[in-house]
């Protein structure tokens, strides 16, 4: 057989090639065709899923974090885009003391010692013990992208006659004082700490969070660390703010202490 007689590898007509190197072309012009529609479909899956959250809800309160004697409870009413959280934890401390920790610690020292993020303290109404309340602001710096969040809060105690129990009511005064630039103002809070004396020295420290950081602050990031961030705060910040000097020494006249 001749060298000429060999057969050769078929080369593709030109035709075909340029079908070849279309394909991909037009592939991509579909997909670029159909993304507005993967878009929109998209937005409807977060528009419904969103619906779906804010709707759902036992409005009961779950266990969700149980350590080292402190327990974080959430709760989701129905719609509400926010849990809200309690924690529980037992301490030895007096009343004064813990009713202590919310008037002496008003200070800008204080709040950048003990709590992290803090940026100014301003009491807008000094402690009045014949209304049992005062209001101050607190300014506290949030992660990047997030604008700084500024709370400014009316705090009312009361004591039950019979059982002695202290409760704190810490309220959103958004309007107590004018708005300052860059930051975003909290006008929904709705806590309340609640101190239950217990006997030999004991106290029951309760924690009720209801709280909307409003502005740009997508609620699933409140929902996914709110338990965490209640245990940080009772068990690692909270006794540091009771155990300064003027805190364990504070004696009010009106709080009666347990016997």
């Amino acid at each position: 057989m001749a060298v000429t007689d060999i057969p050769l590898a078929a080369t593709p007509a030109p035709a075909v090639q340029a079908q070849a190197q279309a394909r991909p072309h037009g592939k991509l012009r579909r997909l670029l065709r159909a993304a507005p529609y993967l878009a929109a479909i998209a937005v409807i899956g977060v528009f419904a899923a969103n619906l779906a959250w804010r709707a759902s809800g036992s409005n009961q309160w779950q266990l969700e974090l149980e350590k080292n004697g402190v327990k974080v409870y959430s709760l989701k009413s129905p719609g509400a885009y926010n849990k809200q959280y309690k924690a529980v934890m037992r301490g030895k401390y007096t009343l004064n003391q813990l009713v202590g920790g919310l008037i002496e610690n008003s200070t800008e020292e204080n709040c950048k010692q003990h709590i992290p993020g803090c940026l100014q303290v301003q009491v807008i109404r000094p402690w009045n013990p014949r209304t049992m309340s005062d209001t101050v602001l607190w300014k506290l710096q949030m992660p990047p992208p997030f604008a700084p969040r500024e709370s400014v809060i009316r705090s009312q105690v009361s004591q039950d006659p019979k059982t002695l129990a202290v409760t704190v009511d810490v309220i959103a005064a958004p309007n107590a004082i004018a708005r300052n630039p860059g930051a975003v103002r909290l006008t929904h809070m709705q806590n309340q700490w609640l101190y239950t004396p217990l006997g030999n020295g004991e106290v029951e420290i309760q924690f009720l969070q209801d709280i909307d950081m409003g502005g740009f602050f997508p609620a699933i990031l409140l929902n996914l660390a709110g338990a965490q961030q209640t245990y940080m705060f009772i068990h690692d910040q909270l006794p540091g703010l009771l155990d300064m000097p003027a805190v364990k020494q504070a004696r009010y006249d009106f709080i009666q202490e347990a016997r």
